[in-house]
């Protein structure tokens, strides 16, 4: 099975064009490359393809538009006002730990612009207080959007960072700006105690850090209008996992200035 997936890997990178600008089946392949091969080498030279390609396909007009549901290693996000479009995705590292990788694409003051999103969410010191930036980013896989009530230009956004021993589930606030300007973290979360801890000042986000042993999820319920966090946990002196959910209405956890 190795030597049939790398003839396989060989072929592939055999037919990728050496220019950035890829097709749709190329972008997909790469993509699965830089999650499945065994060989960390052969993983980042195809993520480093795949990032320079989609960047490419990206610079064309409407083209953060279309859904690309082919590529499968990464997460689209549109804004509801189809203003941009947000893609995340990772790749395993050497030590099989992910990096995440981040573009946000779309057209401020009638100009097309792919902005890169690169990710320092392991040196951020203290993240839930840090404002953060492209350069700067808070490393996630997001996988819902909503817009934030009477605020323009900013985003509700719920987002995973797997990790070891550790996961995390952010809740961020995107702010793009109409010159496509973005920034990660608004002080508009009302939240006096987050997680055991006593917060005295209002948080830029939210994180939900837990064993990745366990499961936990933070989504997004329509029709109550409120985030929803339920995680499995081990508590002393109890067998089994027990399921803690905390609901926080949309209303009641953001302030808007």
């Amino acid at each position: 099975m190795g030597r049939i997936f790398l003839l396989g890997l060989f072929l592939v990178f055999g037919s990728v064009q050496a220019q950035d600008s890829l097709s749709i089946s190329d972008l997909a392949k790469l993509g699965r490359i830089s999650l499945e091969s065994p060989v960390f080498t052969e993983r980042d030279s195809a993520n480093q393809q795949f990032l320079r390609g989609l960047k490419a396909y990206l610079s064309v007009e409407d083209n953060y538009l279309k859904p690309l549901p082919e590529i499968t290693n990464m997460l689209r996000l549109e804004s509801p006002d189809k203003r941009f479009a947000i893609y995340t995705w990772q790749r395993p590292d050497a030590n099989r730990k992910y990096d995440r990788f981040g573009l946000v694409a779309g057209e401020f003051k009638g100009e097309t612009q792919v902005i890169e999103l690169k990710d320092k969410l392991s040196s951020i010191s203290d993240l839930q207080y840090e404002r953060c930036d492209a350069d700067n980013w808070p490393g996630a896989i997001y996988y819902s959007i909503r817009p934030m009530p009477g605020e323009d230009y900013k985003y509700l956004l719920l987002g995973l960072a797997m990790g070891k021993p550790t996961n995390q589930k952010i809740i961020e606030i995107i702010k793009v700006g109409k010159r496509g300007k973005i920034s990660f973290g608004e002080k508009h979360f009302r939240v006096d105690d987050w997680m055991d801890r006593v917060l005295n000042r209002p948080p830029r986000r939210l994180v939900l850090t837990y064993n990745a042993k366990y499961s936990a999820t933070v989504r997004w319920n329509e029709e109550a209008e409120m985030v929803i966090m339920e995680q499995f946990m081990a508590l002393p002196g109890m067998q089994g996992l027990v399921v803690v959910t905390m609901q926080i209405m949309l209303a009641a956890m953001v302030q808007t200035h």
